[in-house]
């Protein structure tokens, strides 16, 4: 396990891939699901969210419908808002916290593994636009679909850029922890 592989190795991209995170919002009870597709349509991930806990919890399944990772938001109250990402037996692997609160289109916030910072998303989140380093170098890039018609019917279907040799489904929890933490704050 590396930093580019904390949650799940296996899906780690073997060339540099694009993927297609589409959320399903609506009248729900259990809130924000979505799916995660290759860029030929195949899925590759599904979220299954549980709006109705307190942490409204998260689980990524494989195509098969194997969980594979979870994320929730960091229950107790502090300065910066944050969801922890980790795998089925270690649900605090990871986090992901918002830093700079001053500006909120702007989508800051640290990676960590453990307690140590290794990336950050940094971008405009009004714009749905955003990058994902580790270790200083660009592991992902996220952009919302463009034109009118993404606009006014896909404003929550991402394109997801990943690198080769980085861990899929940690950049799938890392772009929904964003997802949690800015967008319903902003909207």
């Amino acid at each position: 396990m590396s930093n580019l592989t904390p949650i799940a190795p296996q899906f780690a991209a073997s060339a540099p891939t694009t993927l297609v995170f589409k959320e399903k919002k609506g009248m729900t009870w259990t809130g924000d699901s979505g799916k995660i597709k290759s860029s030929n349509g195949a899925t590759i991930f599904e979220i299954a969210a549980h709006k109705l806990t307190m942490s409204e919890r998260r689980t990524l399944m494989d195509a098969n419908g194997a969980e594979i990772g979870q994320l929730r938001k960091k229950k107790s109250p502090g300065l910066h808002p944050a969801c922890y990402i980790g795998t089925m037996s270690d649900e605090k692997k990871c986090t992901v916290k918002v830093k700079g609160l001053m500006n909120p289109t702007k989508c800051d916030a640290n990676i960590y593994v453990g307690d140590s910072v290794v990336g950050e998303a940094t971008g405009n989140w009004r714009a749905k636009t955003f990058t994902i380093a580790m270790g200083g170098n660009k592991v992902a890039e996220v952009k919302r679909k463009t034109g009118m018609t993404g606009r006014m019917f896909d404003a929550d279907s991402y394109y997801i850029d990943v690198a080769a040799g980085v861990d899929q489904a940690f950049i799938s929890l890392v772009v929904i922890a964003l997802d949690e933490l800015y967008h319903d704050n902003t909207d």
